[in-house]
């Protein structure tokens, strides 16, 4: 049975709007100038009434994320949330601009439509002096930085690229859980893949992230960028992809890169 909401007079105005708009996400400051625009308010302390009264009606949802609220459009036939996982995500982008957050590891794997399964929790990366929202508190969170050049907007999120995806694995590999979907998804990879935007994600790395990033890409059958990526950084000594530490590990004899923890998920149990 389709439940039927009320649209009284003094929110008709807004929740028209809104329905033109379809924001998934509305703040305060949306919903005041809004209100004033249609005419339903003129003061702050008025929008203020007009959310409880939205929310009330069953027009807009409570979030963690305090001072966002989620919009309910009357096609959703009831006052039910969308069930979007990212929804939190957007609505600490709407409330602090420029808020510096990016979907990463699986979460991005995911949106580039390269991992065949949801994530345990989404994964967000995020620079180490800037803390973690409460209302994020249940994702996981890396503190790998790449250039703007490494990841792109779409429909409101934010996400690292195939690219910056591949660079984030080789900077911290331990952040990239699902090993075994990485494994399966890197041969599909190669066609999304921008030489000179991954040398320009690791130009700030550590040499040991080049030596892993032309170990992924000899992975993903990008042979032409392995020599320009090892060529700027030391071929001298061992680098480990991952935490697991193998006398028996694969060894990679182009890149130098042992590896423990991915080399079993891969055809015939290693790599190239």
């Amino acid at each position: 049975m389709t439940e039927t909401r009320a649209l009284p007079r003094r929110v008709a105005g807004i929740v028209e709007h809104l329905e033109l708009d379809q924001p998934r996400v509305v703040t305060m400051p949306e919903l005041a100038q809004i209100a004033v625009d249609v005419g339903a308010c003129t003061m702050t302390n008025d929008a203020s009434k007009l959310v409880y009264w939205l929310q009330d009606l069953g027009w807009l949802g409570s979030l963690r994320t305090k001072g966002a609220w989620e919009f309910i459009p009357g096609a959703r036939a009831g006052a039910y949330g969308s069930g979007d996982r990212f929804i939190e995500f957007r609505a600490q982008r709407a409330v602090n601009l420029g808020w510096p957050g990016i979907l990463a590891m699986e979460s991005a794997a995911g949106l580039l439509g390269l991992s065949q399964r949801l994530p345990d929790c989404e994964v967000i990366a995020l620079p180490s002096q800037v803390a973690l929202p409460k209302a994020l508190s249940e994702w996981r969170r890396v503190t790998v930085e790449l250039p703007e050049s490494a990841y792109m907007e779409r429909d409101g999120l934010v996400y690292w690229t195939a690219t910056g995806l591949i660079a984030g694995i080789a900077i911290r590999p331990s952040g990239y859980k699902d090993l075994a979907g990485l494994a399966q998804w890197l041969p599909e990879v190669a066609a999304q893949l921008n030489p000179e935007a991954l040398i320009k994600a690791l130009e700030s790395a550590a040499p040991t992230a080049l030596r892993r990033a032309a170990y992924l890409a000899r992975l993903a059958g990008v042979d032409e960028i392995v020599a320009t990526l090892l060529g700027g950084c030391s071929s001298a000594g061992t680098v480990w992809f991952g935490p697991t530490r193998l006398a028996g590990a694969h060894h990679d004899l182009v890149t130098g890169v042992s590896d423990g923890d991915l080399a079993p998920y891969l055809t015939g149990g290693y790599g190239s």
